[in-house]
C-alpha cells in the first residue's frame, strides 16, 4: 500500500511552520494514541503514521530531504525512522527520547501531550509492556521412554533483560507421550520487553524409531518371523516387550499374519486409565531355495496332508463365485 503524504497526514500545508506541525501532531496523537483506543488496530496504525510524519517533518534535515526526494529521501541515512515500529508504535522512533537529526524532542511533545491526557508529565508512559516471545524446543526420546515416561534436561538460549542467557531446565516426559505432542513450560520463554510477562517454552516430542516395535494408537506391534517348520509343527519363541521378555507359544498350524494379543502390554492410555495391548504378528518365513532332498520331502508331505484349511476354503469360494460363468 502506498504511503500517504506526510503533510496531508498532519493536515498542514507544505509551508507550515515547526510550531504548526507540532500543534497538528499533538492533536492527532491525542486522538489516536493506543492508550485512548485500547484494542483499536486502525487507531494504532494511524498513530504510527502521524508519528512517522512528525518525526520526519520536525527535523529540518529530514524535512528538507523529504521535500526534495519524498519518502526515500527522508529515510536516507536515518535507519531509526518510521519502519519497524513495534506494538503501540514506539520501537521504531528512537524511543521518543531523542531526535536523530536535532529536531523537536519527542519527550517535550509527549510531556505536553500526556500532561493533558493523564494529568501531568509523570503520567506519560514512554513504552508499553509487551509479552515475551514463545520458544520451541524439539526433544528426542526413545520408543521405550515415550511409553514409560522419563525426565530429561534441556539447554537452550533465551532473552532475558535484553540479553541472551543459557537456560537449563528439567522436563518431565509423561508415560504414553505421542509423536509431535507439545509440552508447555509456562513463562520459560523470552523475557517480556519493558517489564512484560515472559513467553512460554514449548517442548515438541520426537519419538525415535525402534528397530523392532511400532506403535498403533496405544498398542505396540511386533512382527515375529517363524520358520515354516515351526509354523507347521508348533514351537515356542522368546519375545521382547517394552519392559522385559516373555515366552510365546506358537501353536501347531500357525499361519502367516496371525496375531497374538498380550493384554495391557502396550502404551498407557490417556488419563492413566489402563493400557493398550501388545500385538504379535507372525510372519511365516518360507525358504527361497531348497535342496533336492528338501523338495522331495516337501512333496511327500504335500501328498500326505492334502489341501490346507485356508486354501481349501478359498478354492470353495472361488468355485461358488465362478459357478455358472462361461
Amino acid at each position: 500500500m502506498a504511503k500517504k503524504d506526510f503533510y496531508s497526514l498532519l493536515g498542514v500545508a507544505r509551508t507550515a511552520t515547526p510550531d504548526d506541525i507540532k500543534k497538528a501532531y499533538r492533536k492527532l496523537a491525542m486522538k489516536f494514541h493506543p492508550d485512548k483506543n485500547p484494542g483499536n488496530k486502525k487507531a494504532e496504525d494511524s498513530f504510527k503514521e502521524v508519528t512517522e510524519a512528525y518525526e520526519t517533518l520536525s527535523d529540518p534535515k529530514k524535512r528538507e530531504m523529504y521535500d526534495q526526494f519524498g519518502f526515500a529521501g527522508a529515510h536516507q541515512g536515518f535507519a531509526g525512522a518510521g519502519a519497524g515500529a513495534g506494538p503501540g508504535g514506539f520501537s521504531g522512533f528512537g524511543g521518543f527520547g531523542q531526535q536523530g537529526g536535532g529536531g523537536e524532542d519527542f519527550q517535550d511533545v509527549f510531556g505536553d501531550l500526556f500532561g493533558d491526557v493523564f494529568g501531568g508529565r509523570s503520567g506519560f508512559r514512554q513504552t508499553r509492556k509487551q509479552r515475551g516471545a514463545d520458544l520451541r524446543y524439539t526433544l528426542n526420546v526413545s520408543f521405550e521412554e515415550s511409553a514409560l515416561g522419563t525426565e530429561k534436561t534441556v539447554s537452550f538460549i533465551r532473552q532475558r533483560n535484553g540479553s541472551d542467557e543459557t537456560a537449563r531446565l528439567a522436563v518431565k516426559v509423561p508415560a504414553g507421550v505421542k509423536q509431535g505432542q507439545r509440552l508447555k513450560l509456562a513463562s520459560e520463554g523470552d523475557g517480556g520487553p519493558n517489564g512484560g510477562t515472559n513467553g512460554d517454552l514449548y517442548v515438541i516430542i520426537n519419538v525415535q524409531d525402534h528397530s523392532l516395535f511400532k506403535r498403533e494408537e496405544d498398542d505396540v506391534v511386533l512382527e515375529v518371523p517363524v520358520s515354516y517348520i515351526d509354523a507347521i509343527l508348533g514351537s515356542e519363541a522368546e519375545i521382547p516387550t517394552l519392559t522385559g521378555r516373555i515366552a510365546l507359544k506358537i501353536p501347531t498350524g500357525t499361519h502367516s499374519g496371525q496375531i497374538f494379543r498380550l493384554k495391557g502390554k502396550g502404551f498407557p492410555k490417556h488419563g492413566g486409565f489402563g493400557a493398550g495391548d501388545m500385538l504379535i504378528r507372525v510372519l511365516v518365513d518360507t525358504p527361497a531355495n531348497l535342496s533336492p532332498r528338501q523338495k522331495e520331502l516337501v512333496q511327500e508331505l504335500a501328498k500326505a496332508s492334502g489341501e490346507t484349511p485356508q486354501v481349501q476354503a478359498f478354492k470353495e469360494k472361488i468355485a461358488q463365485l465362478l459357478k455358472g460363468r462361461k
